[in-house]
């Protein structure tokens, strides 16, 4: 595999363009490439660890589509990216709403327990714009 060779990963949370940690991205060259949603088998929780942070979890049944926005980065870059996620959070496979699948956030269940479901606001952003 070449070290130029790229990769794609999905972020719904404060990795996204105009919060904290996207710089994260950005520091590695990350090239934002769309918006777009997940497919409707996912719920979102805004957990309670500090900061705040949004944990997607993939569910069997009542799933939303959620906001995410998918960035490109290389391989060598994914792995550094990977080291800076901290549990509950990691990356995995989701699946998009075209019904393709990529790298993404997502959250190991036992988070969830005290987490407020936020996923009829079908993303962070929203959920972040309805506390103001």
């Amino acid at each position: 595999m070449k070290e130029t060779e790229k990769t794609c990963v999905a972020v719904c949370g404060l990795h996204m363009k105009g919060y904290p940690l996207n710089v994260q991205l950005t520091s590695l060259g990350a090239e934002y490439i769309e918006t777009t949603k997940s497919a409707p088998c996912y719920k979102l929780y805004a957990l309670s660890t500090t900061p705040e942070k949004p944990g997607m979890v993939k569910v069997s049944e009542g799933g939303c589509s959620i906001e995410v926005e998918v960035w490109s980065l290389t391989y060598e870059a994914l792995g550094k990216f990977l080291n800076m996620i901290p549990s509950p959070l990691g990356l995995g496979q989701i699946l998009l709403i075209n019904n393709t699948s990529v790298t993404g956030f997502i959250c190991e269940p036992y988070a969830i327990e005290g987490a407020i479901d936020i996923s009829s606001f079908g993303g962070y952003r929203y959920y972040l714009e309805s506390k103001n």
